[in-house]
């Protein structure tokens, strides 16, 4: 018998960022603050399914009393370090913090809404984390700390319903940012790069029990916006807070003195975009961009959610949970909570049934095969390796 109508209907499965900042601009009082989370993450048409949270705390949990379940911490799975080690040890930074929080240990955590009809079927196998971080040497000097860059991980989990595919939420937070940016020119775009190639291979070889239908959703804090124009905000942030550094004109001078010419606006642009290079590279692609808005105090969408194969986006939008501060601009939220805004995204999910999802997917499948056949023909027969890349693109367009 066909189906029709409601059995072939997508579903919607909701996903929040948030990023925590470490309680750093967490209200004192706690009570304010859980009704501001609640009024504006639960208190809605469409409460997210799934909160990806970025830098949270291990020891902090600020989301089970408005009916979330922690699932997946990796602090609690020894994935992570302390805010102290985080921010290289900073005093600044650390003063504006409790002191108490300093060796509390920083995190990516996923929280699931307890209620929602998408389900972890197994929470011994279908959820967990990984470092994403090599265990790369800084050299400090310039006033930049020397060690061991800071550790980033992936926390995942896999969401499953009745008739549809199962839903893997990867959240992440990369290297980067004002600490991090100081070692730019010590291989650091390489670096931001392999963090993004770790999460898409987990979910292109690792996943337990995959299946062709699988959706992989990687959200994440990538500090960076998608584009480098030469007046827009990445560029005036380098002029700003870069370019003039002692350790980065320090790391300049060394590397001319090995014989390496430099272009340092250029080099800090690629290791600002090269996550979004990897992505690109993966085959994957962005659910929004800098038309939902911002996510930064700072005026920049650095917030980013990518799928590895295009979805309907039913929704993208900005929950306000900090305000600007610079341009003078009035306050977005009465009460800040951290120095991000979120991003809930509602992802409308295709039923397995649905034939063009089926078609889709099973044409790329044919076409991957058809580039294999033709591939190794060419290679028996000798063809040049631009009429590979000839036959090649006949098939896939």
């Amino acid at each position: 018998m066909a189906l029709g109508g409601s059995e072939l209907s997508p579903k919607d499965l909701v996903v929040m960022t948030l990023n925590l900042q470490y309680f750093a601009s967490y209200p004192k009082d706690e009570k304010a603050a859980h009704q501001e989370l609640m009024k504006k993450v639960v208190a809605v048409d469409t409460p997210p399914d799934v909160i990806c949270v970025q830098e949270g705390l291990a020891s902090k949990d600020v989301l089970s009393l408005l009916g979330y379940e922690k699932v997946v911490c990796a602090g609690e799975k020894g994935v992570a370090q302390s805010v102290r080690e985080m921010v290289y040890s900073d005093a600044p930074t650390l003063n504006t913090c409790d002191e108490k929080l300093h060796d509390e240990l920083l995190c990516n955590q996923i929280y699931v809404r307890q209620g929602s009809s998408w389900k972890i079927q197994d929470k011994t196998r279908d959820c967990g984390t990984m470092q994403t971080s090599s265990d790369s040497l800084l050299v400090g000097g310039g006033g930049r700390a020397q060690g061991k860059l800071a550790v980033r991980s992936m926390a995942w989990v896999k969401m499953t319903t009745a008739n549809f595919p199962a839903v893997y939420v990867m959240c992440t937070h990369i290297s980067g940012g004002r600490f991090e940016d100081q070692y730019f020119v010590q291989q650091l775009a390489e670096e931001r790069r392999l963090q993004i190639d770790r999460c898409i291979a987990f979910f292109n070889k690792e996943r337990l029990d995959p299946s062709a239908d699988d959706i992989g959703i990687l959200v994440g804090d990538y500090n960076a916006t998608t584009t480098y124009d030469p007046a827009g905000p990445m560029s005036s942030y380098f002029n700003f807070a870069i370019a003039g550094s002692d350790g980065v004109k320090a790391d300049a001078v060394a590397a001319v003195s090995n014989g390496i010419k430099l272009d340092l606006e250029n080099q800090f642009k690629e290791y600002m975009l090269s996550p979004f290079a990897a992505i690109k590279k993966n085959g994957w692609s962005f659910a929004y961009g800098p038309e939902i808005g911002i996510t930064s105090g700072f005026g920049h969408l650095i917030d980013h959610m990518a799928t590895n194969r295009p979805l309907q986006i039913a929704d993208a939008e900005v929950i306000y949970l900090t305000n600007q501060k610079f341009g003078g601009k009035p306050p977005d939220t009465d009460l800040q909570l951290t120095d991000h805004n979120s991003v809930k995204t509602v992802f409308r999910i295709p039923n397995v049934s649905d034939t063009s999802f089926r078609s889709n997917r099973l044409g790329i499948i044919a076409a991957v095969t058809a580039c294999l056949i033709v591939a190794a023909v060419c290679l028996q027969y000798g063809a040049s390796g631009d009429g590979l890349r000839d036959s090649m693109g006949h098939y896939l367009g």
